[in-house]
């Protein structure tokens, strides 16, 4: 039957239908103000609900100093709306109890978690959303409605996840598994189940999410207090919770609420007092005694979970958690005769301890089974267990104990299983994997992601030998110090290559471990790997013992030849016929291995032929190519290609990096041209660009003129202030020259010393009077008059050579120096 089937049903529908004084109640709880003179009536109608109500409001919970005997004065003392909460939670218990007796289903444990959820709502909402603190005990008073519904009506639709014992109680993933066979949640379908039954007036979003602890903060304030009450109450009334968890969610309350420890603890009286007075009023006895983690205060907690924290760092096995136990007993208790049986981290098997008065610690006996255990002691005892797991079993005299100390000792080892089984998972295993390491004939060690010694095992210790207490961290170096050797370039390559994930390498050296030093070979792998969020690399290293004379010898030569290959400045590669490169010395082989040397190389304009695999066909080939590495540019090469005698068809090119040799010739170009100091064209330039842009003129009738000047004042600059301050009034004259000038048309040149021409193309005579100008100015500002220009102008005229218009200009750059300076004079 499916769950529409059921809801369709109008008989199953009907077995957990409210009663209509229910209907009426939760009628009157859903108005903004209750009215005293409707629920004084729906009550009257049924006896056993007054009397049940009036005991309640008389209970040690209200404290109230005299004992009232009717509605209104108790309207008057606790408000209607306290009264009407109290009715609904009656009116519902006893319709639920009503229904679910059946199968020996004991509806304790859920009407436990119902009660004590809705009542730290109330309380928690009265904190943080006081006006709706009503609301929200109702809405989680009711939120499991309809898991009591389906274990009544159709248990079977229960999915197996969820106790039959035990329905409100939530597992892990329980909502996922719900909307798969239903289609929702049980909070929606609790929600559902209420329009269905003329409950449709109480609204609660908070119902669909009411176990949604995780995402706590995306919700509203009133469906956080009924998430934070529902957790609480998982906790708190859990025999099987673990105790770690409910010390962690009172932490997480004190911060939710903003209260203190001392404030949380009120609360936890006031809901413990409220709901063991309603359990009582009720007939219900409160089954689990101490087991219910609310009967202890939150220093109890703290203190016993403190203690056990003392296991997790436990070093030395399960004798040391035995001595650890043992102390606490003693210290805390006063326990000095005790018997413990702690169960094997690996197997089902159990170590037995014993202590008494006079004498010590005592290993009884090991790898016994549960029912091997050879007790003693006939007394009391405790088990020790986390997550329904047996860890443990304690046992001792408990004549002389009080019943506060037994109560606080059973609490103390409820932390101690939790304790405990971290230790098992963890600690002891790390442990065994420590002790396992230092026995393996492998030398093993772990290194941080920059190749820093973290931590190595004995193995290790002795192939490395004295550099192990060097002090040195970097493995490689001391890999070199113990070892004479090197871990090669390629383990360099290894550190700094996030992407290359793993190292392995057969290295000869003449170990010096146990006696006389002896060749050997070390296989050395390494591997990249996270932990805990971190990256780290674990090394492994073996001594290969079965190796002969032979392939040692082998591996020593190509070592060499390897370090030899390495050392070379030149790119060593060899391609197969194709051109697929096989082989790129160690510290090119991330760039250029498995790449194809067509793709990232392209022949120099002087190369004649065809670029492909034909190059490969002549025993030598010499080729200048641009050669692409990691960028998109390229860098300048030269290839030797040669063939590979025995090789089949592979070739080998050695690659020249030519990058340095340009750069020097593209100086020794640029020395040619430009004037060191200036950056503008040289003597020599000036010379041919003038004869160049006259005979340019000539042929094309365009025109040309020249500007010649010298600097005034700047032998008083050399001579007071230093030739380095005349150099840079020479570099800002020329700064000013290519910025006032146009790029491509006109020249500007340093003539020499203090002298400059600029060769201007298609220019008038107006237009080149205003470009020297110009150029005066900007002198004469930036100099601020120290320095300005002296010099003459031209155009170019029928029959001038470039010697006669530079007589000319430099005329004219006499007449202003006569002129006194700072003036430009057309030359006659």
């Amino acid at each position: 039957m499916s769950l529409d089937d059921i809801l369709e049903s109008p008989r199953l529908m009907m077995k957990l239908s409210f009663p209509p004084v229910m209907l009426q109640l939760m009628q009157e709880a859903c108005k903004p103000e209750p009215d005293f003179a409707v629920l004084g009536k729906i009550i009257s109608m049924d006896p056993a609900l007054s009397t049940t109500i009036l005991n309640l409001v008389n209970s040690p919970f209200y404290g109230l100093s005299q004992e009232i005997s009717d509605f209104k004065r108790a309207a008057v003392v606790l408000g209607t709306r306290e009264l009407l909460n109290l009715a609904v939670t009656v009116t519902y218990q006893k319709h639920i109890c009503k229904h679910m007796e059946l199968d020996d289903y004991k509806i304790y444990n859920d009407w436990m978690l119902t009660v004590w959820g809705a009542i730290s709502a109330q309380l928690i909402a009265s904190r943080i959303c006081p006006e709706q603190a009503d609301k929200v005990y109702l809405c989680c008073l009711l939120k499991d409605i309809s898991l009591f519904f389906l274990r009544c009506a159709a248990p079977g639709e229960l999915p197996d996840e969820i106790s039959k014992d035990s329905v409100t109680r939530s597992g892990p993933g329980q909502s996922d598994i719900e909307t798969e066979i239903w289609g929702m949640n049980h909070g929606a379908l609790s929600q559902l189940l209420l329009t269905r039954w003329k409950m449709d007036t109480l609204n609660c979003p908070s119902l669909q999410h009411h176990h949604a602890i995780d995402e706590i903060d995306t919700f509203d304030i009133p469906t956080q207090a009924v998430i934070l009450a529902t957790r609480w109450a998982e906790l708190e009334l859990g025999s099987n919770s673990a105790p770690f968890n409910v010390l962690q969610f009172e932490v997480q309350l004190q911060r939710s609420l903003d209260m203190d420890e001392e404030a949380i603890e009120g609360f936890r009286e006031v809901c413990r007092t409220k709901f063991q007075s309603m359990l009582k009023i009720l007939g219900i006895s409160e089954d689990g005694g101490d087991a219910n983690f609310y009967n202890h205060s939150i220093k109890s907690l703290q203190s016993s979970y403190f203690l056990s924290l003392e296991l997790l760092t436990a070093e030395g096995g399960i004798d040391s958690i035995a001595r650890i136990i043992g102390r606490h007993l003693k210290l805390s208790w006063d326990i000095i005769n005790w018997e413990l049986a702690l169960k094997s981290p690996h197997t089902d098997k159990f170590k037995f301890y014993r202590v008494a008065e006079d004498s010590g610690l005592e290993l009884a006996a090991t790898n016994c089974a549960a029912d091997e255990i050879p007790w003693q002691k006939r007394g009391d005892g405790e088990d020790i267990v986390s997550r329904k797991i047996l860890f443990g079993r304690f046992r001792f005299n408990s004549k002389n104990i009080k019943s506060e100390d037994r109560k606080n000792l059973k609490l103390y080892f409820r932390f101690i299983g939790q304790a405990y089984e971290h230790y098992c998972a963890k600690q002891h295993l790390i442990e065994d994997r420590a002790e396992t390491l230092d026995t393996l004939p492998l030398g093993v060690a772990s290194l941080d992601s920059q190749g820093d010694l973290i931590d190595m095992n004995e193995a290790m210790i002795r192939l490395l030998g004295g550099a192990s207490i060097s002090g040195t961290k970097n493995f490689n170096d001391l890999f070199k110090l113990g070892l004479g050797a090197g871990l090669g370039v390629s383990w360099k390559f290894f550190i700094d290559d996030e992407a290359k994930k793993s190292f392995s390498k057969i290295i000869c050296v003449s170990l010096r471990t146990g006696g006389m030093p002896r060749d050997a070979c070390l296989y050395v792998s390494a591997y990249k790997q996270t932990r805990g969020g971190e990256p780290l690399i674990s090394v492994v290293m073996e001594d290969i013992r079965e190796m002969s004379e032979s392939q040692i010898q082998a591996l020593k030569q190509r070592d060499f030849l390897e370090g030899l290959v390495d050392s070379m400045r030149d790119v060593v590669l060899t391609v197969d016929r194709r051109g697929n490169i096989t082989y790129a010395s160690s510290r090119f082989s991330k760039i250029f291995l498995g790449r194809n040397i067509f793709d990232i190389a392209s022949p120099s304009e002087t190369f004649t032929g065809r670029w492909g695999p034909d190059i490969f066909e002549r025993d030598k080939t010499v080729v200048e190519v641009l050669l692409k590495r990691t960028d998109t540019a390229g860098r300048p090469f030269e290839f030797v290609v040669s063939k590979l005698a025995g090789s089949g068809e592979k070739s080998l090119i050695v690659a020249r990096d030519l990058t340095a040799i340009r750069r020097l010739e593209d100086k020794l170009k640029r020395q040619a041209i430009f004037d060191g100091l200036t950056d503008l064209f040289n003597h020599t330039q000036f010379n041919t660009l003038m004869a160049r842009e006259i005979n340019r003129s000539r042929r094309t009738g365009r025109p040309v003129g020249l500007l010649f000047f010298d600097l005034d004042g700047f032998k008083a600059v050399n001579d007071n202030e230093g030739h380095q301050v005349g150099d840079e009034v020479l570099k800002g004259v020329g700064d000013i020259l290519r910025n006032e000038l146009r790029s491509g048309m006109d020249f500007p040149c340093r003539y020499g010393g203090d002298e400059f021409g600029v060769i201007v193309t298609e220019v008038r005579a107006e237009a080149l009077e205003k470009i020297g100008n110009r150029i005066r100015l900007r002198v004469e500002k930036k100099f601020s008059g120290k320095v300005t220009i002296s010099g003459g102008l031209t155009v170019l005229k029928e029959g001038d050579t470039s010697v006669s218009m530079l007589n000319r200009v430099d005329k004219a750059t006499y007449e202003a120096k006569d002129l006194g300076g700072n003036v430009l004079v057309w030359a006659k």
